[in-house]
């Protein structure tokens, strides 16, 4: 049985976020890995990854900086963070049909030449006048692959993800290796659907993600069901919000209650930057109200 990953790279903030993976989780089937990588995130987005790293939600994610994504689809990058035979990069900004990575992996089976398949238009890519959109046609030649959705083949990210080549700034290391070792590039219409940036969710939905927290349950067990990210004395990954250090330490964790019914719903944490000694607060909502 052919296998495949998927990388979401996000740049859109954690509502964002948080509604593509909803519709990875709606649209694929149970047991794909999905990983995020997310490069110069704030730290809403890292607290939101623990979270939905610790849920189980998750196989694994990176946070990354630096400028070394210029020209660059930065998949070679993340490759590491799941597994199979074929790998999936998408953004934040994309919505999924139904087996949309099942029906992308059968065409690479059915053509091997094909070292890189686009689910949404690539750049310059213009539909016949008069034609309706397609989907689950055969794939189309491209000359270009838009980098927001595209599957390939792990081997040749592997092989090819970081060799130095010449391309111009807009174009992808990765891609160009491919043409000049003469992989075929396509296109399949009707899987993918890329947002337009009005339809984004914004920053004034930032708690849609807590939709998918489970209800707390009775009061009767519930900081038993409460799972710790951290723990008193750890170094956590997370920015300091004064200075430039990227890890903080634990000083305290207290239990949220709801008010209502006084079941646990999650843990307050208390941090201080080892740096600057500014302390933080970070929330770890992990059941949610059915009230």
């Amino acid at each position: 049985m052919t296998t495949a990953g998927v990388v979401v790279f996000t740049h859109h903030g954690v509502p964002a976020l948080g509604a593509v993976l909803r519709d990875l989780r709606a649209s694929l089937t149970q047991g794909t890995e999905v990983a995020v990588f997310a490069r110069d995130c704030p730290e809403q987005v890292a607290t939101y990854l623990v979270r939905q790293y610790l849920r189980g939600r998750l196989t694994g994610f990176e946070l990354d900086h630096g400028d070394h994504l210029h020209g660059h689809c930065g998949l070679d990058l993340a490759c590491h963070l799941v597994d199979g035979e074929y790998l999936a990069r998408v953004d934040d900004t994309l919505r999924f049909q139904p087996g949309w990575l099942e029906q992308a992996a059968a065409v690479l089976d059915a053509e091997p030449d094909i070292g890189c398949l686009s689910l949404v238009p690539p750049p310059g890519y213009r539909r016949r006048r008069g034609r309706p959109p397609t989907r689950n046609v055969r794939p189309l030649p491209v000359e270009r692959v838009d980098m927001r959705c595209f599957v390939t083949r792990a081997s040749l990210v592997r092989e090819l993800g970081c060799e130095s080549v010449e391309t111009p700034p807009e174009a992808c290391v990765f891609l160009a290796a491919l043409r000049r070792q003469g992989w075929r590039l396509a296109y399949l219409p009707g899987l993918v659907t890329a947002l337009p940036a009005a339809a984004l969710p914004g920053s004034g939905d930032g708690r849609v993600h807590e939709a998918d927290l489970p209800l707390h349950g009775d009061a009767t067990g519930s900081v038993q069901r409460l799972r710790q990210a951290w723990r008193l004395g750890d170094d956590v990954l997370l920015p300091c919000v004064a200075c430039e250090a990227r890890t903080l330490e634990v000083l305290a964790a207290r239990v949220k209650f709801c008010e209502a019914h006084q079941a646990a719903l999650g843990h307050w944490y208390e941090l201080k930057c080892p740096e600057c000694g500014e302390l933080q607060y970070r929330d770890d909502v992990q059941f949610r109200c059915p009230g």
